[in-house]
């Protein structure tokens, strides 16, 4: 039988016994229901894993095949905090050298993120970033390397946790991540056209900043994965384990309508002359008139887009696109066009120039020479401001108005590049006399250097306006053709006939005598205007500083390439007749050789001159104006008694 101390001792063991269980039972329910959701985090942390896939951006090529941007993998090397943390010198003397970071300067850079990233988060820091764009073979290397590291445990007889630990230091001290860099073969050849790209936000891939790189970035880029599973204490992932996997869809090849032999010649020579004349900025651009298609586009100064920081992100931008400018003389293709297509005008009628000085309305116009009576096709060559103010009061507002808008001037061209500018035109019911006259040779309008070259290309092409091409095809990455584009027809903005008659007009600017006598070519045909404008801003025009261009083609007769150059401020001169044609002549020669263009020289002269046929052996008494308005302009009376007296 049990005695008195026997019955305490077994009820104070159910006692303790209970209380261990009624312990365990409300660890428990802290456990698993009172803080079932933050433990539940807590271990998610650290066993999920979700982790975005790269997609591979698309290439960009010429069109022939060469390649101008492609992305390359490299390597993002991390150390592995959990496992440096207790030997930090062991592994920056291990993977210093390897890394070609001296010891010291490593125990610093993994002292330092260890206390940054503790400070961060309550949980263990695990990745250390130390070298961003390690390339694959280097790494490679570091790897084989880091098998036959001893990391300071070469004792003869080590324990088994010190086996384990080298082990896993070997293994994962240091880890890397797959990345991709954007390489750009011909650098600042072609920066302002393709522009450069960053790193995404989230570490994912890359995004462009400027230039084609950004306009077509949704196409390049493709579009990113994304696998979340989880991973065991050692960070690895448990395939078996995955929740989901959503693989990445590689970006798209863009094949561009650029010649690159083209556009490296075009880089030379036009940094040659931006040294020569010390300008601002210098700017070109060259097209098919028959496709519309680019063949070169350049601006300079450019950049490195391996490094676009080390330049100033003024020059990331393309000129010819973006830039809005006042045309000056080449604008007047325009009001010569509207003229002639209205029937105002031939290109042997009488105008008067009035010796340099015209006034209308109390708006005067000054001529850069005092020029008595021209033809027009005459004061086209040598560029009267006088014969086309008068010209744009013929043809007043309205009309004139709807010529530019009929050109594309006041609107994108329609080429692939949204940061392409529309340039500026006031509606015409807005238009003074100042501001009609003005417009005339260029002045009061803003437009770009891609709008003139579209323009001359209208006149090349017969009348006829297309649209602008700079991509010719879109394909995978394995070369399948996704999107082809072929020219396409806008409108037609002067009959052939009309354009027939301006190419004589441009034709006798390039002749001696003419503004771009200096952009004869020997064995081509050349027909171009020049144009030199005063820079101005809100407070007017600004002395001593001009924007000098000129936009022609050759051959005349059968035009293959259009050619746009422009400087801005430059300081040896400034004329474009002076500055700029010899530049153009020295591209077009370039351009010929490059595209195997035909000489057309041998053939015309066997025919005789376009311009001997075409210019009559005396003036004829034709009226500048319609009746309409030679009462409303004083000096026409004057343009027909000046033709009567001789």
């Amino acid at each position: 039988m049990l005695n008195a101390f026997q019955y305490r001792r077994m009820a104070v063991i159910v006692l303790l016994v209970c209380a261990g269980f009624a312990w365990l039972f409300c660890r428990l329910f802290q456990i698993q229901i009172a803080r079932h959701q933050e433990l539940a985090a807590k271990a998610q942390q650290y066993t999920e894993t979700t982790r975005v896939l790269e997609a591979w951006r698309g290439q960009i090529h010429d069109r022939n095949g060469k390649v101008l941007a492609i992305s390359v993998p490299v390597k993002t090397v991390y150390a592995d905090a959990a496992l440096c943390s207790n030997r930090l010198e062991q592994v920056a003397q291990t993977c210093g050298p390897l890394l070609q970071i001296p010891p010291g300067v490593l125990a610093g850079r993994l002292r330092a993120g260890l206390q940054k990233a503790g400070s961060r988060s309550a949980g263990p820091p695990r990745a250390l970033l130390l070298e961003h764009d390690m390339p694959v073979a280097e790494w490679n290397a570091i790897t084989s390397a880091l098998d036959l590291e001893t990391f300071g445990m070469d004792r003869p007889n080590p324990t088994a946790a010190e086996r384990r630990a080298l082990q896993m230091l070997r293994r994962k001290a240091l880890f890397a991540r797959d990345e991709q860099v954007r390489l750009y073969p011909y650098r600042e050849c072609l920066s302002s056209l393709l522009g450069f790209v960053t790193p995404q936000t989230n570490g994912a891939g890359l995004k462009g900043v400027c230039g084609i790189e950004a306009d077509l970035d949704r196409t390049l880029a493709g579009e990113s994965g994304c696998c979340v599973s989880e991973q065991d204490i050692g960070g690895n992932e448990l395939p078996a384990r995955r929740q989901l996997y959503k693989p990445p869809g590689d970006g798209a090849n863009v094949v561009l309508t650029i010649d690159v032999r083209l556009q490296q010649l075009l880089v030379e020579t036009l940094a040659a002359a931006r040294s020569r004349y010390k300008s601002r900025s210098a700017s070109v651009v060259i097209m098919n008139p028959r496709t519309f298609e680019v063949l070169a586009m350049a601006s300079l100064p450019g950049f490195d887009p391996q490094h676009p920081g080390s330049a100033p992100p003024d020059t990331w931008g393309n000129r010819v696109l973006c830039d809005r400018v006042e045309p000056g003389s080449t604008f007047k293709l325009v009001t010569l066009a509207a003229a002639l297509d209205q029937g105002l005008m031939t290109l042997d009628s009488g105008i008067y120039c009035e010796q340099g000085r015209f006034v209308f309305n109390k708006v005067a116009v000054r001529d850069h020479a005092p020029y008595g009576l021209l033809t027009l096709r005459e004061a086209f060559a040598k560029s009267s401001n006088i014969a086309f103010a008068k010209a744009a009061l013929a043809l007043g507002p309205d009309r004139l108005y709807r010529y530019m808008t009929n050109f594309g001037f006041g609107q994108r061209t329609g080429i692939a590049l949204v940061r392409e500018t529309p340039g500026r035109i006031e509606p015409a019911q807005s238009w003074s006399t100042m501001a009609l006259t003005r417009a005339a040779f260029g002045q009061g309008v803003s437009v770009s250097q891609f709008q003139m070259a579209v323009a001359m290309c209208v006149i090349a092409n017969g009348g006829r306006l297309m649209r602008p091409m700079l991509i010719s095809r879109i394909e995978t990455p394995q070369g399948r053709v996704l999107q082809r584009f072929q020219p396409q027809f806008i409108r037609c903005v002067v009959s052939p006939q009309t354009a027939r008659l301006i190419i004589e007009a441009l034709e006798a600017v390039v002749s001696p005598g003419g503004t771009g006598a200096l952009a004869a070519m020997d064995q081509y045909t050349v027909v171009a205007k020049t144009g030199t404008a005063q820079k101005s801003d809100r407070h007017g025009y600004l002395k001593g500083r001009y924007y000098s261009s000129m936009v022609g083609f050759f051959p005349a007769d059968s035009p293959q390439v259009v050619i746009s150059i422009a400087l801005d401020e430059p300081q040896n001169g400034y004329y474009a007749g002076a500055v700029i044609a010899p530049v153009f002549r020295s591209v077009a020669e370039q351009a010929a050789a490059c595209l195997c263009v035909p000489p057309d020289k041998a053939i015309k002269n066997r025919g005789g001159s376009l311009m001997a046929q075409s210019r009559p052996a005396a003036l004829q008494p034709v009226g500048v104006l319609p009746a309409r308005s030679v009462g409303e302009i004083k000096p026409a009376g004057s343009v027909l008694a000046s033709l009567s007296r001789r």
